[in-house]
């Protein structure tokens, strides 16, 4: 009779079944490991997580950054020099922020966008810009 490991033959890309995985058993066990967080992620994190404070008495939960802003706002109205500095150099950032909301808001009334969506939704419905827009106008006074 023959012996089942014995007629096994050792060679290439056939290892003795010793060396060999047993069923169930990972090549891997420990899988691959994490990619290493770069600054940006880890200072997202940090800045982003919610952390709770009390605002007038009331409990809540802001982002780590906002926090951060409160405090240096406080001590600012407070006088304190470090955080008035702080302050006038955060307020070009705030500046243009506002301008470029201001931009986004301009640029959402637009008139001639507008007239184009009606002209579209007319020629969908089969009328012309004026009519579809006197017909919502008179839905509206109906109420």
């Amino acid at each position: 009779m023959s012996d089942p490991e014995n007629d096994y033959e050792v060679g290439y890309g056939r290892p003795p079944k010793k060396s060999q995985f047993k069923k169930g058993q990972s090549g891997n066990p420990k899988g691959r490991p994490r990619a290493t967080k770069n600054v940006g992620t880890m200072l997202e994190e940090i800045f982003f997580k919610k952390i709770p404070i009390s605002d007038n008495g009331v409990r809540r939960e802001v982002s780590m950054l906002e926090a951060i802003l409160r405090q240096v706002a406080n001590g600012a109205a407070k006088g304190e020099i470090r955080h008035v500095d702080r302050v006038l150099k955060l307020l070009p950032v705030l500046q243009d922020s506002l301008a470029e909301d201001k931009e986004n808001s301009a640029a959402a009334i637009d008139p001639a966008a507008d007239m184009a969506v009606l002209e579209a939704m007319a020629e969908i419905f089969g009328t012309d810009p004026e009519a579809l827009f006197a017909s919502s106008q008179e839905g509206e006074s109906d109420e």
